[in-house]
């Protein structure tokens, strides 16, 4: 795929990307943490783990939906400085709060709000550097780049903290996630002196789309937004349901974490990049690409479920680590493909002036998607093996949906 991108916007693309990469291992660092350290040190009991852990989520999950908004309302940037001088002050106070209840909880309030406030509004800054008119598609190889530095952070936070808290305890893994955020901010006002756009919105469109086109994305949106939550959904469940299968189906523990872990953990930023190197040698990017590289994903997902749900009969025949190392390998090829793609898509597709606002609402649908998570823990307990059936049934419901947009979006191509 041709980059037709000037230096600036490279550099400034590049600046993002380290910005998300601290910006993300702080947030891991702290996360990997967090229910060891209300345990040990603030209230013993997973109850009151829970109590206090929910202040940051739902600070987390309400800030991000309505922080787009403001991005698109006020100036993006000073929302964003915002949020990182929130979360980098609250990761260095939350250790030295933990005998005041109050101005803890108030610490993890704000420490989400924090981290909220940056989410929907650096993708769209993102977003906004590759200037796209019309259907032009060129900014999916930075939203995959962007989508492996957040995994390159959830990979590299867990190396630290165990050897942190093994000698030192907590408080330095606190303070290393403040520095990682202090880190961020300096490159994130790095970045705004770097790539000036008083008006992202009116630079990305400086004619009106025409009606056909802005009916035509309007639909790519709403038929994105709707398929994410039971795609999100059914991709999140390798991490509960599938797991607690596999122990039914092997009756391994600590061998199956072994298996597993290092999967997450290595194969999928590794086969992220690939996925940004394939994209790369695109030659030309349009929409009918994006709906197959969307099929691709999910023929991937589809094949490691129908793979999981039959793993007892498999198993009979073939060992059972070759079944879950290419099955789940499926699953995590899907991930790689399919996360980058709805991020971008959903940015692309919703409008100029309230690209923000979008973002916001897909990640509260990823929110709304993982909340139901104990749904598919419970539909185990009654259909076994079978639950898988009825996921990979899901997904194809939902590879159906693509198709029909794919023809939909071509039939309004042709029109136009």
């Amino acid at each position: 795929m041709k980059n037709r991108l000037n230096k600036t916007a490279q550099e400034s693309i590049g600046l993002l990307l380290l910005t998300r990469l601290f910006e993300r291992s702080a947030f891991y660092l702290v996360l990997s943490i967090l229910a060891n350290f209300l345990m040990e040190i603030v209230q013993p009991g997973m109850k009151n783990v829970g109590f206090y852990y929910s202040f940051f989520m739902v600070a987390l999950i309400i800030t991000t939906f309505f922080a787009g908004l403001l991005g698109d309302k006020r100036n993006r940037n000073k929302v964003v400085i915002t949020g990182f001088v929130l979360l980098t002050t609250m990761y260095l106070a939350v250790p030295f709060l933990s005998g005041v209840i109050f101005l803890l909880i108030t610490a993890f309030v704000l420490m989400g709000a924090g981290v909220g406030l940056t989410l929907p509004n650096m993708v769209v800054l993102l977003g906004n550097l590759y200037s796209e008119k019309d259907n032009e598609i060129r900014g999916l190889s930075g939203f995959i780049l962007y989508t492996f530095m957040a995994e390159l952070g959830g990979l590299l936070a867990p190396l630290s903290t165990s050897f942190l808290k093994t000698r030192w305890g907590f408080t330095p893994i606190f303070l290393l996630a403040g520095a990682c955020g202090l880190v961020a901010l300096l490159l994130f006002m790095h970045f705004t002196r770097t790539y000036r756009l008083t008006n992202p919105a009116a630079a990305q469109q400086p004619d009106q789309p025409s009606v056909l086109m802005r009916k035509q994305h309007r639909v790519i949106l709403l038929s994105v937004l709707i398929t994410a939550l039971m795609i999100s959904f059914s991709l999140q469940l390798r991490g509960t349901t599938l797991v607690l299968a596999l122990k039914d189906f092997t009756g391994w523990a600590t061998e199956l974490s072994s298996i597993l872990t290092p999967m997450e953990g290595y194969l999928l930023p590794l086969l992220m990049l690939l996925f940004f190197g394939w994209v790369m040698h695109i030659k030309s990017m349009h929409w009918g690409r994006i709906f197959q590289l969307m099929l691709l994903g999910l023929a991937f997902a589809i094949v490691g479920y129908l793979a999981f749900a039959g793993f007892i009969p498999l198993k009979e025949f073939i060992g059972e680590k070759f079944i879950i190392y290419p099955a789940y390998s499926f699953l995590l090829i899907a991930e790689s493909i399919l996360t980058s793609i709805f991020l971008y898509t959903v940015y692309r597709s919703s409008p100029a002036k309230y690209k923000g606002l979008f973002q916001g609402i897909y990640y509260a649908v990823l929110a709304l998607a993982s909340s139901l998570l104990l749904t598919g823990r419970s539909l185990y307990g009654s259909m076994e093996s079978k639950v898988f059936v009825l996921i990979a049934a899901l997904l194809l419901i939902n590879a159906i949906v693509i198709i029909w947009l794919k023809r939909h979006v071509a039939s309004l191509s042709y029109l136009s």
